[in-house]
C-alpha cells in the first residue's frame, strides 16, 4: 500500500501542475540563464559555471552532478561536498550557500533542494570555516 502511494506521488510530480513547481500553463518551459560560482575561501580559488534552469525550476537538478548530498529526515537535503571537497567538523569547514543578484550577495533563505534561481542569478557555493581567525 505504501509503495503504491509513493508511486502515485512520483507520477503526479511529473505532471505540469502549478502546485508542484512547474509554471501554470507550461506548454513550453523557458530556460533561464544562471551562473554557479564555487569559491574556496581557504585557498582563494574560484571557478564559475554558466548553465540554465527551467523557469521556476529547482537548482538542485542542475547541480546534481557537481555536488554530493545526504538526505536528513528532519532537515531535508544536506550538501556534503562540491567537486569532491567536503566540509569537516574536525577542520571546522562547511559549504555556505549564497546568491548574488545585481551585485548584492545574500545567504539563501532555503536549502539547496528548494532554491529556485531567477534569471541571471549567481548561486555561490563558498567553502569556508566557522573557526575564529
Amino acid at each position: 500500500m505504501a509503495l503504491t502511494a509513493i508511486s502515485l506521488l512520483c507520477f503526479a510530480a511529473l505532471l505540469p501542475f502549478p502546485g508542484l513547481g512547474l509554471p501554470a500553463g507550461s506548454g513550453k518551459l523557458e530556460q533561464v540563464p544562471v551562473r554557479v560560482t564555487v569559491i574556496n575561501e581557504l585557498t582563494n580559488e574560484q571557478i564559475s559555471y554558466s548553465t540554465t534552469v527551467v523557469e521556476e525550476g529547482l537548482m538542485f537538478g542542475v547541480l546534481n552532478q557537481l555536488f554530493t548530498y545526504t538526505i536528513h529526515k528532519t532537515f531535508g537535503i544536506y550538501l556534503e561536498s562540491v567537486n569532491g571537497l567536503a566540509g569537516s567538523d574536525k577542520d571546522q569547514t562547511y559549504w555556505e550557500l549564497l546568491s548574488e543578484k545585481t551585485g548584492v550577495i545574500t545567504r539563501l533563505e532555503v536549502g539547496i533542494g528548494c532554491y529556485q534561481p531567477q534569471r541571471d542569478d549567481n548561486m555561490i557555493l563558498r567553502f569556508t570555516t566557522w573557526a575564529k581567525k
